[in-house]
């Protein structure tokens, strides 16, 4: 895209690993936005770090616009059958209890461990890896729920494998909130930074809950809430409602 390394050269190598992964695959393919995701924690991290470089604030939005683009685009054809919206303003999702508990009622019982309640960002990095991703609901109460073992970014943007660690299934959004089975947002997030000077990568893919896109503005008061943040430093990525 024109970037020399004279200007950064993070932004150089991410230029040509974009256009030789586009080239290959097409402009249009996942592996594309894998890059994209990619380089948006990369340079966040490097923002965290240095926020006076410009030049890198002004790609972190660019890059999170072509996220967002792409998403729109991709959509999401299936609504699901497993869960109901209770409410619209505020959203309100339910997952249904009897699917729940045939499908992931033992295996919740058998983990060794449960989400964090993420209360502040001292608890998030201590409890949490900076840079990987997390799934996380918000659940009725407007509390923050972190799973705290991470997964990588190729799954995140290729679909996650099976967890090995809870009897070859892996650990869905449901299982966070088991009592209740309620959230107001659910998806992905990923921390970069320190507790004093932090910011946060998150989206709405769920396939449990399939959240609306007005859900991200829940996340964000969350958001702003537990950690130091302001709007700048937080993408949230939406998911289309089905056009099924």
């Amino acid at each position: 895209m024109g970037l020399s390394s004279a200007e950064h050269p993070l932004l150089a190598r991410y230029a040509e690993v974009r256009s030789e992964v586009s080239a290959q695959y097409g402009p249009d393919s996942q592996a594309v936005v894998f890059i994209l995701y990619e380089e948006l924690l990369s340079l966040r991290t490097v923002l965290a770090q240095d926020r006076s470089n410009r030049r890198i604030a002004e790609r972190v939005r660019d890059v999170s616009v072509e996220i967002q683009r792409r998403y729109d685009i991709g959509g999401m054809v299936d609504k699901g059958r497993h869960h109901r919206l209770i409410s619209d303003r505020p959203v309100l999702i339910e997952y249904d209890r009897a699917v729940f508990d045939r499908m992931y009622g033992s295996l919740r019982r058998a983990c060794a461990v449960g989400p964090v309640h993420v209360t502040g960002a001292a608890v998030a990095f201590e409890a949490l890896q900076a840079g990987p991703t997390h799934i996380y609901v918000v659940d009725d109460s407007y509390r923050l729920l972190v799973w705290p073992e991470p997964f990588t970014l190729a799954e995140m943007v290729f679909g996650r494998t099976p967890d090995r660690r809870v009897d070859g299934t892996r650990v869905v959004h449901p299982m966070l909130v088991p009592e209740r089975l309620r959230v107001r947002a659910a998806g992905e997030l990923s921390i970069v930074g320190g507790p004093d000077d932090c910011m946060v990568i998150a989206n709405m893919k769920s396939g449990h809950f399939r959240p609306p896109p007005s859900c991200a503005d829940v996340l964000r008061d969350v958001l702003r809430g537990v950690f130091p943040l302001t709007d700048e430093d937080i993408d949230v990525f939406t998911v289309p409602q089905s056009r099924a």
